[in-house]
């Protein structure tokens, strides 16, 4: 235990003074207010930016094009894959100078930080928000999809190497302030709301809870893995706040 605790730290940065060498990481928002450093064992060979536009069409009577009206709320999603090396080898490393380490550890001590930026913080009643840093590439938002693929283990099992995919959406989210809520925002029932072309499950949280944050109660009611491959003109169910 003593080892993992050791190894999660180094991972968060703490107490670390930092370098001049241009090492990505991500900085998480914590509840309690500031943030923290998580530090990236290896840069990223690449990563992708997406950014678009919301936009609204109307259609016009004896007109073959539609009027297209912009909305605003420009959305931006990083797709970024990370890779992990706990073993002894470090071939991950490639020309990189790297220590040499005595002895394997587990690579959940990066892993299990990562999955948590999709779990709801109990006093941020949200995900925490996410920067992604790396040179003069700076992305802010809230991590939306994390996947993890295992690919070398120890005799015993302990996994030693990993790939993390993760999307990051840009949003500017405050937490919720509990004495703002009506009881319109706070249901004590299921609702059913068609989706427009111009919305989605972000707007719909934050109509129906006040709080964009809680837009995965949606996704989860109805089986939504991602949010922005939601198809307008389907019926969405709203349901109530527990």
């Amino acid at each position: 235990m003593g080892l993992l605790s050791s190894a999660v730290s180094a991972v968060l940065g703490l107490g670390s003074s930092g370098g001049k060498d241009q090492k990505a990481c991500l900085i998480i928002e914590k509840e309690g207010g500031g943030d923290v450093t998580f530090n990236c064992q290896f840069n990223p060979e690449e990563f992708h930016i997406n950014s678009r536009g919301k936009f609204t069409k109307e259609t016009r009577q004896g007109e073959d094009s539609p009027i297209v009206q912009f909305m605003g709320g420009s959305v931006s999603t990083l797709d970024l894959k990370l890779y992990f090396d706990t073993s002894t080898s470090y071939e991950l490393g490639g020309n990189i100078p790297v220590p040499t380490k005595k002895k394997p550890e587990d690579v959940n001590s990066y892993v299990s930080v990562l999955m948590d930026l999709v779990k709801i913080r109990g006093k941020l009643h949200r995900p925490p928000l996410v920067t992604f840093c790396w040179g003069s590439v700076e992305v802010s938002g809230v991590v939306i999809n994390i996947d993890a693929q295992y690919v070398a283990f120890e005799p015993d099992g302990m996994p030693v190497r990993a790939e993390v995919t993760m999307q990051l959406m840009t949003m500017a989210l405050e937490p919720m302030d509990e004495m703002k809520l009506s009881p319109k925002e706070s249901p004590d029932r299921s609702k059913s709301i068609l989706l427009t072309e111009d919305s989605s499950l972000w707007d719909i949280a934050e109509r129906e809870y006040g709080d964009a944050g809680k837009w995965r109660e949606i996704a989860d009611a109805n089986d939504i893995m991602d949010p922005l491959c939601v198809p307008s003109g389907i019926r969405l169910r709203v349901p109530a706040l527990k």
